[in-house]
């Protein structure tokens, strides 16, 4: 499956439209005139998109950082109120399950 690329293309710039229809036409004028491969492939051109596909274009659109987040863990930082013993007892905790996990 790597020779799918996104309908944009990696730099966000939309495809140029040739580039599917090339390989089309010449299939089309390789069949015999009148043929039914030939009236199929005219003006039929069809894609079809997964909700696989769907939803990882909604993640690309997503933004990177939360900001909220790191606003929120800025402020606890510099309140002095981000390094608790709660905070820390259950990082631990966490870093030990996944320690007894994998």
């Amino acid at each position: 499956m790597s020779e799918v690329n996104p309908i944009a293309g990696n730099s966000g710039a939309p495809m140029p439209s040739s580039v599917g229809r090339v390989k089309l036409e010449a299939t089309a004028a390789s069949a015999a005139p009148g043929t039914q491969a030939t009236s199929r492939m005219q003006g039929q051109d069809r894609v079809e998109l997964s909700d696989h596909a769907r939803h990882l274009e909604r993640l690309r659109q997503l933004p990177d950082v939360r900001q909220g987040k790191v606003e929120a863990a800025k402020a606890a930082i510099a309140d002095g109120i981000y390094e608790s013993p709660d905070r820390l007892r259950a990082a631990l905790l966490r870093m030990l399950d996944d320690i007894e996990g994998g």
